[in-house]
């Protein structure tokens, strides 16, 4: 496990090593437009949990306002981090009944959340409800398991017996194309913090 660090203004990521994966699950806690929100959350050794507090603390004029999930099996330890800051947990409607615990709130498609975030339903996926976060102004999005950083600057996807067909779930994330970013904050392994639309429409070539 990571500590917490700051990757962008406003912006702080933390990670769990898979042993299993060998790479890294990301959790990141977003500040912006005067509240915050946690994304995706990974295991915390306590000693980071209370840096987490004290970091929500200090922001304590941008509230913490949800755990936002890209899809049902990023949970991780979102069910406590929901008791520990009162929180609601919200994530796509079409994988609302495959979580392990009750969701508070489902979004869809083009749905405006916290911090300034826009839902992307990426379709064909390996959960129905695989979603994205676009952060226009900062040109970046988060992104779960639809794509993964397994080497360091380039992109790749999960092997295809994840998939019912790895060609349709790649040919559905044409549609980030038509977003402006540069940044590319996964959800497992290396994320990619500049030139991401590039290194997008290579690896879609």
């Amino acid at each position: 496990m990571s500590t917490i660090k700051e990757i962008f203004s406003g912006l702080y990521q933390w990670s769990e090593f898979s042993i299993e994966k060998q790479l890294n699950f990301n959790g990141y806690y977003l500040i912006n437009n005067g509240e915050s929100v946690i994304i995706d959350p990974p295991s915390l050794l306590n000693s980071d949990l209370q840096n987490l507090k004290a970091l929500v603390n200090k922001n304590s004029n941008s509230p913490l306002k949800a755990i936002l999930l890209t899809n049902v099996h990023h949970y991780r330890i979102s069910q406590k981090i929901k008791e520990d800051f009162n929180i609601p947990v919200y994530i796509h409607e079409n994988d609302s009944n495959a979580l392990e615990f009750q969701a508070d709130q489902t979004f869809v498609n083009n749905d405006k959340l916290f911090c300034g975030l826009t839902v992307i339903h990426l379709k064909n996926q390996k959960s129905p409800g695989e979603s994205a976060f676009y952060l226009k102004e900062y040109k970046n999005i988060f992104i779960g398991d639809a794509l993964i950083g397994k080497i360091p600057g380039k992109l790749n996807m999960l092997p295809s017996d994840r998939f019912l067909d790895i060609g349709e779930a790649k040919k559905s994330l044409q549609v980030l194309k038509k977003f402006d970013f540069d940044n590319l904050m996964l959800g497992d392994g290396e994320c990619i913090l500049s030139n991401g639309k590039k290194i997008f429409e290579d690896f879609l070539n």
